[in-house]
């Protein structure tokens, strides 16, 4: 029951983010034919990037490793006074840290945003980017954002427990519009198209929040902030929150150096990475974010309940129904990817040099697909059972072979192209972490790699084969919408013929009505 109950979430999710990925993908559209690939898009990139960044070190980690487990603990004893109590202090220690974050950041960003961009030049051997000062002023604006964003993940979680999935999945739908219509609104404003961006983040903001707290509050469950904030069972949730904490911010600290340094090698680095990031996060967005999501309270509550055989079941289903789409759409990207990126964004400031920075990074990310969706599954067992330790020292380990690649690889490349270094570091580190989690979690849970799992793989790699030789011969070239589309439809065609030729479960499972 409980398997097909994720599935079910997974499906609803994964429709309702498909949505809000294609606005994601408008919004990309626009930044790029605003900004294009110069130096003001790369300003866009570092500074819509570190309240995001943020925002996952505070609430989300205490969403997924706090929060959740323990609520759905309460939930599940049917303990429903204590369950409110309990979401009131977190919101309103969630409130407080992110206030007193934005207050700091907005204070020290002039002096400390510079710095890292010179640092990070050093690190690289290159020149700092010219007109840093360019970076403070968007990002302080935007960093509001972090405090509207935080409280919207403690509504999420809290509507997640109660099994209400499709409402905070569509709220990013929202922000996507408001960047959307304050960048064209704005986009002569102060002779630069960035500051409508900006105020578009803010408000979006704002409003993912509060479309969540008022269905909460039509619900019976109102939130309000209490200064009863601390208590033992808050208490417990910074424990555990704690060692997140710090590998949150290991991770963060990864993400933003490969970030500077990209912005270092090469002029318009910045935006063709986050471009390329985005397009890999539209393909995991549609599923990969939906299945952790909706498979998270579930292995929290199997594990209440000490059902083993549940969770090996949930866990090992969730990463084969993860290979099932990442498989053949990273060997589609791979083929498909000069003309969809030209497609989509080679308009206005985006030209010939912007569509070969974006492919040339996009080669590696897509490579990344299966390990980064798997990681976001493997990472649920450790938040399932409150013991996130292991992970940090995981995620640690991962974020310092990134690190060091950022700074080694660009090494290996043509001048112009340094920056696939940064990219092909985020495809060494993202397998290197799934692996040692997958080991881990064996060891620690006794969730053993299942047999059938091995089969399963070499059927989806081979179906995904099979649609090679629609793309021959292989090359970097550019279709027409036509015939990109005929062979995209065709791809995706034979995929599930062969797919059901071949008895792959994990399709029967996902196109089962449940």
């Amino acid at each position: 029951m409980e398997q097909r109950d994720i599935i079910k979430n997974s499906k609803a999710m994964a429709g309702v983010t498909a949505i809000s990925r294609l606005f994601g993908l408008v919004r990309e559209q626009l930044i790029a034919y605003l900004l294009g690939t110069t130096r003001w898009g790369d300003v866009w990139a570092v500074s819509f990037m570190i309240p995001n960044l943020f925002r996952r070190l505070i609430a989300e980690g205490a969403m997924s490793t706090a929060f959740v487990p323990m609520l759905s603990d309460l939930e599940e004893h049917e303990r429903e006074k204590a369950a409110h109590e309990f979401i009131r202090a977190v919101f309103s220690l969630i409130f407080l840290a992110a206030t007193v974050v934005v207050t700091a950041m907005v204070l020290v960003l002039p002096w400390a945003l510079p710095g890292l961009l010179r640092l990070a030049a050093a690190g690289s051997g290159t020149a700092p980017p010219e007109a840093d000062g360019h970076f403070i002023a968007p990002a302080r604006l935007m960093f509001p954002y972090l405090i509207f964003i935080s409280l919207a993940a403690v509504c999420q979680g809290v509507l997640n427990v109660r099994n209400r999935f499709v409402l905070p999945a569509a709220t990013p739908i929202v922000l996507n519009l408001c960047i959307i219509g304050f960048g064209l609104g704005m986009r002569g404003w102060r002779d630069e198209p960035i500051w409508g961006l900006c105020a578009g983040v803010l408000v979006g903001g704002f409003l993912q929040f509060f479309l969540q707290w008022a269905h909460l509050y039509r619900l019976g469950m109102p939130i309000w902030p209490t200064a009863r904030a601390w208590t033992r069972r808050t208490a417990e949730a910074v424990r555990l929150w704690a060692p997140t904490t710090f590998s949150a911010g290991v991770t963060q600290i990864n993400a933003l150096v490969s970030a500077f340094v990209a912005v270092s090698l090469v002029a318009g680095a910045g935006l063709a990475l986050q471009i390329s990031n985005r397009l890999m996060e539209l393909i995991l967005g549609v599923f990969a974010v939906a299945m952790s999501t909706s498979l998270l309270p579930a292995l929290a509550r199997q594990r209440a309940r000490d059902d083993r055989a549940a969770m090996n079941e949930s866990f090992w289903r969730g990463l084969e129904l993860m290979a099932l789409i990442q498989i053949p759409a990273a060997m589609g990207l791979l083929m498909a990817g000069p003309s969809i990126i030209s497609h989509l964004f080679q308009h206005g400031q985006f030209d010939e040099r912007g569509l070969d920075l974006t492919y040339t990074a996009f080669v590696f990310h897509a490579m990344a697909l299966l390990p980064i969706a798997w990681h976001r599954v493997a990472f649920q067992a450790f938040y399932a059972h409150k013991q996130v330790r292991a992970a940090v020292a995981i995620a640690a380990a991962a974020a310092a072979v990134n690190i060091a690649g950022c700074f080694t690889f660009p090494r290996f490349f043509e001048p112009g192209y340094q920056h696939c270094g940064v990219a092909l570091a985020t495809l060494v580190s993202s397998w290197l972490l799934v692996i040692a989690a997958l080991i881990l979690i064996a060891r620690r849970y006794h969730l053993i790699w299942p047999r059938w799992l091995n089969l399963e793989l070499l059927k989806m790699a081979l179906a995904a084969a099979a649609f090679i030789p629609l793309w021959l011969p292989l090359s970097p070239r550019v279709l027409d919408p036509a015939a990109l589309s005929l062979r995209i439809v065709g791809s995706m065609a034979i995929y599930v013929i062969a797919a059901r030729i071949l008895g792959i479960s994990s399709l029967r499972n996902l196109t089962r009505r449940h």
